[in-house]
Protein backbone atom coordinates (compact mmCIF):
# COMPACT_ATOMS: atom_id res chain seq x y z
CA UNK A 1 0.00 0.00 0.00
CA UNK A 2 2.03 2.91 -1.31
CA UNK A 3 -0.48 5.76 -1.44
CA UNK A 4 -3.39 6.73 0.80
CA UNK A 5 -5.77 9.52 -0.19
CA UNK A 6 -7.47 11.54 2.54
CA UNK A 7 -10.10 14.07 1.44
CA UNK A 8 -10.79 16.69 4.10
CA UNK A 9 -13.33 19.43 4.74
CA UNK A 10 -11.38 20.51 7.87
CA UNK A 11 -14.07 19.15 10.20
CA UNK A 12 -13.32 17.18 13.37
CA UNK A 13 -14.53 14.06 11.62
CA UNK A 14 -12.12 14.45 8.72
CA UNK A 15 -9.28 15.31 11.10
CA UNK A 16 -9.94 12.07 12.95
CA UNK A 17 -9.94 10.17 9.64
CA UNK A 18 -6.57 11.68 8.67
CA UNK A 19 -5.07 10.72 12.03
CA UNK A 20 -6.35 7.19 11.48
CA UNK A 21 -4.76 7.16 8.04
CA UNK A 22 -1.46 8.31 9.54
CA UNK A 23 -1.31 5.15 11.65
CA UNK A 24 -1.94 3.02 8.58
CA UNK A 25 0.69 4.96 6.63
CA UNK A 26 3.26 4.38 9.36
CA UNK A 27 2.70 0.65 9.22
CA UNK A 28 2.86 0.46 5.43
CA UNK A 29 5.41 3.27 4.99
CA UNK A 30 2.89 4.94 2.70
CA UNK A 31 2.56 8.48 1.43
CA UNK A 32 -0.63 10.41 2.24
CA UNK A 33 -2.29 12.66 -0.29
CA UNK A 34 -4.16 15.26 1.76
CA UNK A 35 -6.81 16.72 -0.52
CA UNK A 36 -9.35 19.49 -0.18
CA UNK A 37 -11.90 20.26 -2.87
CA UNK A 38 -13.65 23.60 -2.76
CA UNK A 39 -16.78 24.41 -4.71
CA UNK A 40 -17.30 27.67 -6.53
CA UNK A 41 -20.77 29.19 -6.73
CA UNK A 42 -22.58 29.70 -10.00
CA UNK A 43 -23.04 33.46 -10.25
CA UNK A 44 -25.66 35.25 -12.32
CA UNK A 45 -24.68 38.92 -12.34
CA UNK A 46 -24.00 41.98 -14.49
CA UNK A 47 -20.56 42.43 -12.91
CA UNK A 48 -17.67 42.21 -15.35
CA UNK A 49 -15.86 38.91 -15.91
CA UNK A 50 -12.59 40.31 -14.55
CA UNK A 51 -14.24 41.15 -11.21
CA UNK A 52 -15.74 37.66 -10.95
CA UNK A 53 -12.31 36.15 -11.62
CA UNK A 54 -10.85 38.05 -8.68
CA UNK A 55 -13.58 36.60 -6.46
CA UNK A 56 -12.65 33.10 -7.63
CA UNK A 57 -8.99 33.77 -6.94
CA UNK A 58 -9.84 34.88 -3.42
CA UNK A 59 -11.89 31.73 -2.88
CA UNK A 60 -8.99 29.58 -4.07
CA UNK A 61 -6.48 31.43 -1.89
CA UNK A 62 -8.68 31.04 1.17
CA UNK A 63 -9.11 27.31 0.53
CA UNK A 64 -5.35 26.91 0.13
CA UNK A 65 -4.69 28.77 3.37
CA UNK A 66 -7.16 26.54 5.20
CA UNK A 67 -5.51 23.44 3.78
CA UNK A 68 -2.06 24.62 4.89
CA UNK A 69 -3.33 25.41 8.39
CA UNK A 70 -4.99 22.01 8.63
CA UNK A 71 -1.79 20.33 7.47
CA UNK A 72 0.32 22.30 9.97
CA UNK A 73 -1.93 21.03 12.76
CA UNK A 74 -1.76 17.44 11.56
CA UNK A 75 1.95 17.27 10.84
CA UNK A 76 2.94 18.14 14.41
CA UNK A 77 2.50 14.49 15.36
CA UNK A 78 3.20 12.93 11.98
CA UNK A 79 6.57 14.24 10.84
CA UNK A 80 7.65 10.71 9.97
CA UNK A 81 4.88 10.37 7.36
CA UNK A 82 5.30 11.93 3.88
CA UNK A 83 2.45 14.16 2.72
CA UNK A 84 1.46 15.78 -0.56
CA UNK A 85 -1.12 18.58 -0.44
CA UNK A 86 -3.68 18.68 -3.22
CA UNK A 87 -6.15 21.51 -3.78
CA UNK A 88 -8.99 20.91 -6.23
CA UNK A 89 -11.95 22.91 -7.46
CA UNK A 90 -15.22 21.05 -7.81
CA UNK A 91 -17.49 18.52 -6.14
CA UNK A 92 -15.46 16.78 -3.38
CA UNK A 93 -16.66 13.26 -4.22
CA UNK A 94 -15.91 13.64 -7.92
CA UNK A 95 -12.47 15.12 -7.33
CA UNK A 96 -11.67 12.40 -4.79
CA UNK A 97 -12.34 9.59 -7.25
CA UNK A 98 -10.54 11.44 -10.06
CA UNK A 99 -7.41 11.96 -7.97
CA UNK A 100 -7.56 8.36 -6.74
CA UNK A 101 -7.54 7.19 -10.35
CA UNK A 102 -4.91 9.66 -11.56
CA UNK A 103 -2.50 8.97 -8.69
CA UNK A 104 -3.17 5.23 -8.62
CA UNK A 105 -4.20 5.40 -4.97
CA UNK A 106 -4.38 2.14 -3.02
CA UNK A 107 -6.79 3.27 -0.30
CA UNK A 108 -9.10 6.20 0.38
CA UNK A 109 -9.58 7.00 4.05
CA UNK A 110 -12.36 9.45 4.84
CA UNK A 111 -14.80 10.48 7.54
CA UNK A 112 -18.08 8.65 7.86
CA UNK A 113 -20.05 11.73 8.83
CA UNK A 114 -22.56 14.04 7.21
CA UNK A 115 -23.51 17.66 7.57
CA UNK A 116 -27.17 17.34 8.58
CA UNK A 117 -29.16 15.23 10.99
CA UNK A 118 -31.31 13.93 8.15
CA UNK A 119 -28.24 12.69 6.26
CA UNK A 120 -27.05 10.84 9.35
CA UNK A 121 -29.66 8.19 8.58
CA UNK A 122 -27.57 7.41 5.49
CA UNK A 123 -23.90 7.32 4.70
CA UNK A 124 -22.89 10.96 4.11
CA UNK A 125 -23.55 12.02 0.54
CA UNK A 126 -19.88 12.53 -0.31
CA UNK A 127 -18.91 9.17 1.16
CA UNK A 128 -21.68 7.36 -0.71
CA UNK A 129 -20.57 8.76 -4.06
CA UNK A 130 -16.92 7.99 -3.34
CA UNK A 131 -17.74 4.39 -2.44
CA UNK A 132 -19.82 4.01 -5.59
CA UNK A 133 -17.15 5.38 -7.97
CA UNK A 134 -13.81 4.75 -6.25
CA UNK A 135 -11.20 2.74 -8.18
CA UNK A 136 -9.76 1.34 -4.94
CA UNK A 137 -10.65 0.29 -1.41
CA UNK A 138 -12.40 2.86 0.77
CA UNK A 139 -12.23 3.02 4.56
CA UNK A 140 -14.88 5.06 6.38
CA UNK A 141 -13.91 6.30 9.84
CA UNK A 142 -16.59 7.23 12.39
CA UNK A 143 -15.83 10.43 14.28
CA UNK A 144 -15.54 8.67 17.63
CA UNK A 145 -13.32 5.86 16.34
CA UNK A 146 -9.71 5.83 17.52
CA UNK A 147 -6.97 3.72 16.01
CA UNK A 148 -5.98 0.93 18.42
CA UNK A 149 -4.49 -1.41 15.88
CA UNK A 150 -6.45 -3.93 13.86
CA UNK A 151 -6.47 -6.88 16.22
CA UNK A 152 -9.85 -8.16 15.07
CA UNK A 153 -11.38 -7.72 11.61
CA UNK A 154 -14.92 -8.89 10.90
CA UNK A 155 -15.56 -9.81 7.28
CA UNK A 156 -19.24 -9.98 6.41
CA UNK A 157 -19.73 -12.71 3.82
CA UNK A 158 -22.56 -14.25 1.85
CA UNK A 159 -20.22 -17.21 1.11
CA UNK A 160 -20.35 -16.68 -2.66
CA UNK A 161 -17.27 -17.47 -4.74
CA UNK A 162 -16.60 -13.86 -5.69
CA UNK A 163 -17.11 -12.63 -2.15
CA UNK A 164 -14.69 -15.11 -0.62
CA UNK A 165 -12.14 -14.55 -3.37
CA UNK A 166 -12.24 -10.80 -2.67
CA UNK A 167 -11.68 -11.49 1.03
CA UNK A 168 -8.03 -12.16 0.25
CA UNK A 169 -7.58 -8.39 0.07
CA UNK A 170 -8.56 -8.32 3.73
CA UNK A 171 -6.15 -11.17 4.43
CA UNK A 172 -3.27 -9.06 3.11
CA UNK A 173 -4.14 -6.31 5.59
CA UNK A 174 -4.54 -8.85 8.39
CA UNK A 175 -1.06 -10.23 7.72
CA UNK A 176 0.43 -6.77 8.12
CA UNK A 177 -1.26 -6.23 11.50
CA UNK A 178 -1.30 -9.90 12.60
CA UNK A 179 -5.05 -9.58 12.92
CA UNK A 180 -7.67 -12.19 13.61
CA UNK A 181 -10.30 -12.43 10.87
CA UNK A 182 -13.83 -13.46 11.73
CA UNK A 183 -15.88 -14.47 8.69
CA UNK A 184 -19.44 -13.58 9.64
CA UNK A 185 -22.36 -15.11 7.78
CA UNK A 186 -25.76 -13.77 8.81
CA UNK A 187 -28.47 -16.35 8.12
CA UNK A 188 -31.75 -14.53 7.57
CA UNK A 189 -33.59 -17.52 6.10
CA UNK A 190 -33.46 -20.62 8.26
CA UNK A 191 -33.02 -18.68 11.54
CA UNK A 192 -31.80 -21.91 13.14
CA UNK A 193 -28.27 -23.20 13.00
CA UNK A 194 -26.14 -25.85 14.68
CA UNK A 195 -22.54 -27.08 14.73
CA UNK A 196 -23.00 -28.70 11.34
CA UNK A 197 -23.81 -25.31 9.80
CA UNK A 198 -20.70 -23.80 11.33
CA UNK A 199 -18.56 -26.67 10.05
CA UNK A 200 -20.02 -26.21 6.59
CA UNK A 201 -19.26 -22.47 6.64
CA UNK A 202 -15.73 -23.03 7.91
CA UNK A 203 -15.03 -25.63 5.24
CA UNK A 204 -16.41 -23.28 2.58
CA UNK A 205 -14.14 -20.42 3.70
CA UNK A 206 -11.03 -22.61 3.75
CA UNK A 207 -11.61 -23.48 0.10
CA UNK A 208 -10.79 -19.87 -0.78
CA UNK A 209 -8.69 -18.50 2.07
CA UNK A 210 -5.52 -19.65 3.75
CA UNK A 211 -4.71 -17.73 6.91
CA UNK A 212 -3.83 -19.12 10.36
CA UNK A 213 -5.82 -16.66 12.48
CA UNK A 214 -9.33 -16.95 11.12
CA UNK A 215 -12.62 -18.53 12.02
CA UNK A 216 -16.17 -18.67 10.76
CA UNK A 217 -19.24 -17.55 12.65
CA UNK A 218 -22.92 -17.91 11.83
CA UNK A 219 -25.60 -15.77 13.41
CA UNK A 220 -29.31 -15.63 12.65
CA UNK A 221 -31.38 -12.51 12.16
CA UNK A 222 -34.27 -11.59 9.90
CA UNK A 223 -32.35 -8.42 9.01
CA UNK A 224 -28.75 -8.90 7.88
CA UNK A 225 -27.77 -5.37 8.94
CA UNK A 226 -29.14 -5.98 12.45
CA UNK A 227 -27.20 -9.23 12.67
CA UNK A 228 -23.95 -7.53 11.69
CA UNK A 229 -24.49 -4.64 14.09
CA UNK A 230 -25.32 -6.93 17.02
CA UNK A 231 -22.26 -9.05 16.33
CA UNK A 232 -19.94 -6.03 16.12
CA UNK A 233 -21.13 -4.67 19.44
CA UNK A 234 -20.53 -7.99 21.19
CA UNK A 235 -17.21 -8.83 19.56
CA UNK A 236 -15.65 -5.36 19.88
CA UNK A 237 -14.11 -5.55 16.44
CA UNK A 238 -11.62 -3.01 15.16
CA UNK A 239 -12.91 -3.01 11.60
CA UNK A 240 -15.79 -4.28 9.51
CA UNK A 241 -14.92 -5.31 5.95
CA UNK A 242 -17.58 -5.63 3.29
CA UNK A 243 -17.53 -6.41 -0.42
CA UNK A 244 -19.93 -4.77 -2.82
CA UNK A 245 -20.67 -4.42 -6.50
CA UNK A 246 -20.71 -0.84 -7.80
CA UNK A 247 -24.15 -1.45 -9.26
CA UNK A 248 -25.58 -3.22 -6.21
CA UNK A 249 -24.30 -0.47 -3.95
CA UNK A 250 -26.87 1.89 -5.43
CA UNK A 251 -29.61 -0.52 -4.43
CA UNK A 252 -28.15 -0.89 -0.95
CA UNK A 253 -28.16 2.89 -0.47
CA UNK A 254 -31.95 2.86 -0.81
CA UNK A 255 -32.17 0.60 2.25
CA UNK A 256 -31.82 2.77 5.38
CA UNK A 257 -31.35 -0.29 7.62
CA UNK A 258 -27.97 -1.03 6.03
CA UNK A 259 -26.56 2.47 6.07
CA UNK A 260 -28.05 3.62 9.35
CA UNK A 261 -27.65 0.52 11.48
CA UNK A 262 -24.34 -0.79 10.20
CA UNK A 263 -22.49 2.41 9.36
CA UNK A 264 -23.61 4.62 12.22
CA UNK A 265 -24.68 2.52 15.16
CA UNK A 266 -21.61 0.29 15.22
CA UNK A 267 -19.01 3.10 15.50
CA UNK A 268 -16.53 0.76 13.82
CA UNK A 269 -14.42 1.69 10.79
CA UNK A 270 -15.79 0.13 7.61
CA UNK A 271 -13.55 -1.11 4.81
CA UNK A 272 -15.39 -1.35 1.48
CA UNK A 273 -13.96 -3.51 -1.30
CA UNK A 274 -15.45 -3.41 -4.78
CA UNK A 275 -16.04 -6.40 -6.96
CA UNK A 276 -15.61 -5.86 -10.72
CA UNK A 277 -18.51 -4.32 -12.63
Amino acid sequence: MKTILCPTDFSKGSENAVRYAIELARKYKSKILLMHAYETPVIYTDVSVSTIQIDYDMLKDEALNQLKKFYAKIIEKAKDVPFDLILQQGLPSARTTEIATEKKVDLIVMANTSSTEVQRFFIGSNASRVIKDAPCKVMLIPQKSKFNGLKKIVFSTDLSDENLTASNEVVEIAKMFKSEIIFLNVDNKSLVHDDADLSRVTHRIKQFVTYPKMKGFVCTDLNVADGITYFLKNEKADCLAMVTHHRKFLQAMANPSITKRVSYQADVPMLVIHLPH
